[in-house]
């Protein structure tokens, strides 16, 4: 029998309880190393990490992420889009809204941005370079809804909430554009729990987000605010006072060491790239997306070193194929309008001795992909696949024409016979792409296929169409030549005919449902018909051509833009180039650096230069749609400075293959304004 006076069983001192780990590893009481995205406890037990939880970095009391509007009341903000998203998504942005609504203080204001490599250079002063490892995506995706991910806690002001309530909701959808994007849905969220400068970040585009849609020109019968901070210019000073914060604490974190992964500044540098590119300061964004490619050269290069001598870290693979993307949009970008260094994107390997100190040459930073040509499959399943498989031959099409263009900038303008045979190989690539992609293009009509998937499988093809042209015509000296793509021409403007109409329709019924009675419908075509303005009228092209409910808009990906800018200035059937054009300045928007009203403007004025002494061009009168520019009109253009913050730009045009110090009989000069 025990004694009453024995002496109490022992307890184990109490500890302070940790606060931080996955939600996982807290629900089974082990230790979490906290690792992001995914904690090592998780992986290794085959379990999905459920993310980290929030906790209070202060003493003050937590403010709801999206508080509820109060009525009257002049610091909340309208979380009602306007543009309510239907499927494709109304997508909209600053500067790209007509000039008559979009507010000047707004064009007059300029985001503060970093010089390239800051970021770069503050990040190895602080700490050393760290190896990458590229890491496939979660294979069971339900979890990461945009809409499940709630991150609180965070001692948000109160249009703080509001604005990330808004990223969260409208914005990260729409800055995939025609593609879904867990980068936007899931790793950026993920990581602004945790990220100020992220946080700050995301909050900045939020803004901005609001910032075009009160921009934009409203349809008839739309409802004014009734708040007097819901203004474009409020939005727009509220989105540069957050992207400055953003700034500030990345370069706070990189000096006090605090930030706990190179994968944290990947996703800033996307994030300041976006903001800069929807702003339209291109100059800054490339010289980003140039510190990104080169942090990933560094890392890639720390990745030989022995194990012993260098630190873990990772990189999803989505995350790394959207520098591919950038990259690829920087390139091509530079390709259309001829940018002086250091704003050149150089995708071609060089010597690390040769390429650490410049700017422009950000090394095979740039090669995001492999060297070595990945297998073509027979069929693709998704356009998930083939989009993945497209970049990888874009990126490696564009290094071979940098090849391509050394030779022909050289004394003799002479291509040696063993490069010409290696690059026709990419032409069987092409080849062998565009037959296992019909597949999904045939059968994008298909039930259960959403409108914004069939604009995407549109998109790839209208992509794939362009690489086809530009690659096949970088061993051709003559503009005759395009003359030949009349099949791939057609195919861009049907097909990007296809993404606006269906667009236009589908945001017209989510407005005023019933589309024989919408009120925004040109009266002068009777009650029964539909008129979809600038696709099959009377008198081709017409300026003042619009669609009613399609907005301006915003996405970081390419899209319809650049096949379209092809087809505008390089194919010479008068029809379609009036359609190209038309498509592109009556559905203004911007796609990463690529601002349709300044292609529009700048395929126009090669247009008039081109059919300067031609007869007035009539849709319905067969000599004047049958003739064609001559070989002696044809010019290219030779560079375009441009402001997308002022609206303006200086065009200067020549004949193809024209020397620099030779007289050139068709080389013009013009300043627009749009």
């Amino acid at each position: 029998m025990v004694s009453a006076s024995a002496a109490p069983r022992a307890r184990r001192a109490s500890k302070p309880k940790v606060k931080t780990g996955c939600n996982n590893c807290k629900n089974r009481r082990v230790k979490c190393d906290e690792k992001r995205p995914f904690c090592t406890k998780c992986v290794r037990s085959g379990r999905q990490c459920e993310g980290y939880p929030a906790y209070r970095r202060t003493g003050e009391a937590a403010i709801p992420i999206a508080p509820r509007p109060r009525e009257h009341s002049s610091s909340s903000i309208s979380l009602s889009s306007q543009s309510s998203r239907a499927s494709p998504p109304s997508r909209t942005p600053p500067s790209i809204a007509s000039s008559s609504t979009a507010p000047s203080s707004i064009a007059s204001s300029s985001p503060p941005s970093t010089t390239d490599g800051d970021v770069v250079r503050a990040f190895q002063r602080a700490r050393p370079i760290a190896s990458t490892h590229v890491i496939p995506k979660p294979s069971q995706p339900a979890y990461l809804s945009p809409t499940s991910y709630r991150p609180g806690g965070y001692a948000f002001g109160e249009r703080e909430g509001q604005y990330f309530q808004i990223f969260r909701t409208h914005t990260a959808s729409e800055l995939s554009g025609f593609f879904d994007s867990e980068f936007w849905t899931r790793s950026v969220l993920q990581e602004s729990h945790s990220e100020a400068s992220i946080r700050h970040a995301v909050v900045a585009l939020g803004a901005l987000y609001k910032t075009l849609e009160k921009a934009s020109e409203s349809p008839p019968g739309s409802p004014e605010s009734n708040y007097s901070i819901d203004t474009a210019p409020n939005h727009y000073n509220f989105a540069l006072v957050q992207y400055g914060k953003a700034i500030t604490r990345l370069r706070e974190s990189l000096q006090n060491n605090e930030t706990r992964s190179q994968r944290t500044i990947l996703i800033s540098i996307v994030l300041f790239t976006c903001f800069q590119s929807f702003t339209g300061d291109h100059r800054a964004a490339i010289s980003q997306i140039q510190s990104g490619l080169r942090l990933l050269d560094e890392w890639r290069h720390e990745a030989k070193k022995p194990p012993s001598k260098r630190r873990e870290d990772v990189v999803e693979d989505e995350l790394v194929q959207m520098f591919t993307r950038l990259a690829i949009q920087a390139k091509s970008y530079d390709m259309a309008f001829h940018f002086p260094p250091p704003y050149v994107i150089q995708l071609s390997p060089k010597p690390r001795s040769s390429a650490a100190n410049s700017p422009s040459s950000p090394s095979d930073a740039a090669s995001t992909t492999s060297l070595e040509s990945p297998p073509i499959p027979d069929y693709f399943t998704t356009p998930k696949e083939a989009r993945s498989s497209l970049d990888s031959l874009c990126e490696r099409i564009m290094r071979f024409n940098e090849t391509l263009s050394s030779f022909y900038a050289g004394p003799n303008n002479i291509l040696p016979s063993s490069i010409k045979s290696y690059g026709l190989g990419f032409r069987t690539q092409l080849q062998q792409w565009g037959v296992a992609f019909d597949q999904l293009l045939q059968g994008r009509r298909r039930p259960g296929i959403s409108n914004t998937e069939r604009a995407g499988i549109d998109v790839l093809k209208m992509i794939h169409a362009m690489t086809s042209i530009l690659f096949l015509m970088g061993f051709s000296t003559s503009e005759m030549d395009f003359d030949g793509f009349m099949l791939q021409f057609r195919e861009i403007v049907e097909l990007a005919k296809e993404v606006v109409v269906e667009e236009e329709l589908a945001l017209a019924q989510a407005r005023c449902g019933d589309l024989n009675n919408c009120r925004h419908r040109d009266p002068s075509h009777g009650a029964s018909q539909m008129h979809f303005p600038g696709m099959a009228t009377t008198y081709g092209y017409r300026e003042r051509d619009a669609y009613s409910h399609i907005k301006a808009s915003f996405a970081l990906d390419l899209g319809i833009i650049p096949p379209l800018f092809v087809a505008a200035t390089k194919c010479r059937d008068r029809r379609l180039r009036r359609d190209a054009i038309s498509l592109l300045i009556s559905t203004p928007r911007r796609e990463g650096m690529w601002d349709s009203l300044l292609c529009g403007r700048v395929a126009q004025w090669i247009m008039e230069v081109e059919e300067e002494g031609m007869s007035r061009f009539e849709i319905r009168d067969p000599i004047s749609t049958s003739e064609t520019v001559a070989e002696d009109k044809r010019v290219m253009v030779k560079e375009i400075l441009f402001d997308l913050q002022k609206r303006e730009a200086t065009l200067r045009c020549e004949t193809r293959g024209a020397r620099e110090n030779d007289a050139d009989p068709r080389a013009r000069e013009t300043h627009i304004f749009w």
